[in-house]
């Protein structure tokens, strides 16, 4: 157990006493030894100005009163200090071009609680992010004020696709990140459905004074949960895929999708099952792979994925 864990637990331990309580309990419950409890008990007279008072007949520890004493800051078990350094350096990430200067308080007090939790250096945790998606952070600011003032947005947007801009007017419904990059999902007033739009596509984005148009929360949930990655919608397909033996170990720790079917073959390979809307994110998954997965079915789907690979194919001719 850590220090600043035994001070607090020790400061739990004699405000719930009702009688004073003995040295060899309270090292029990430290599970340390008698000196390491006078030194903590020490630590909180001294450090913190605990009114800690000896028993003179038992020799036992008890708070002369309770409710005039308060451990500063916030008390923390193992695991939460370790969400919250991990979410330390999830911060500071955003924090080098997304809402900067509240992001920088943010960070500084949470270095601060993490001190004193005897976490003094944060260096031995590093967070690499691959094909890591920017978006602009003035675009980010105004995308997030308007959700939060439920105001619709104008926006620019300029599609991978095409390459071509349009213009847009939306209802913002909430911000995800997904896979390193930020998107905005929302209701377009132009195609009258739900879309998401990658942020660093946006190349202009207005608040306007029109209030955002409520979208029922049965079409949202079915929406973004029945089907395939960012590009979701009512799922229209099942891809079937085979997965390899070789590979087989590795693709069952991913999760593709949250109605995803697996079964397991009898030679170590694998029957993958994954509802879809859009192929796009999932033909560039299954691409990831190789000649290790192998689509059965939609015909669609197949003949999609041999058109991109002849296409690739071409480069090299």
């Amino acid at each position: 157990m850590k220090k600043q864990d035994k001070i607090y637990l020790l400061d739990q331990m004699l405000k719930s006493a009702k009688f004073p309580i003995s040295k060899e309990y309270i090292a029990e419950r430290l599970e340390c030894s008698i000196a390491t409890v006078y030194r903590t008990i020490s630590d909180l007279r001294d450090g913190y100005g605990a009114p800690i008072e000896t028993n003179q007949e038992t020799g036992g520890f008890y708070y002369q009163n309770t409710d005039s004493f308060e451990l500063p800051g916030l008390r923390l078990q193992s695991d939460e200090i370790e969400a919250l350094l991990m979410a330390s350096h999830l911060l500071e990430d955003i924090q080098r071009g997304l809402l900067k200067e509240p992001l920088s308080r943010l960070l500084e007090n949470i270095g601060n609680l993490l001190k004193e939790h005897g976490i003094k250096d944060k260096r031995n945790i590093q967070i690499i992010y691959a094909l890591f998606r920017k978006a602009n952070k003035d675009i980010f600011a105004s995308v997030f004020s308007a959700l939060q003032n439920n105001k619709r947005i104008e926006i620019d947007y300029q599609a991978r696709s095409t390459n071509e801009t349009t213009k847009r007017i939306v209802s913002p419904l909430k911000l995800t990140n997904y896979k390193n990059a930020w998107y905005l999902d929302s209701w377009c007033h132009l195609r009258q459905g739900i879309r998401s739009f990658a942020l660093e596509q946006i190349i202009q984005c207005t608040e306007l004074t029109e209030d955002c148009q409520s979208v029922d929360s049965e079409l949202l949930k079915n929406h973004f949960s029945g089907s395939y990655g960012i590009f979701s919608g009512e799922h229209t397909h099942t891809a079937r895929l085979k997965v390899s033996a070789k590979v087989a170990k590795w693709v069952v720790t991913e999760q593709w999708h949250s109605k995803q079917n697996i079964t397991h073959l009898s030679d170590g390979s694998l029957f993958l099952e994954v509802p879809y809307h859009n192929d796009i994110e999932l033909i560039m998954d299954i691409l990831r792979y190789g000649k290790n997965i192998t689509v059965l079915s939609p015909d669609s789907l197949r003949s999609n994925i041999k058109s991109t690979i002849e296409s690739m194919l071409n480069n090299y001719n």
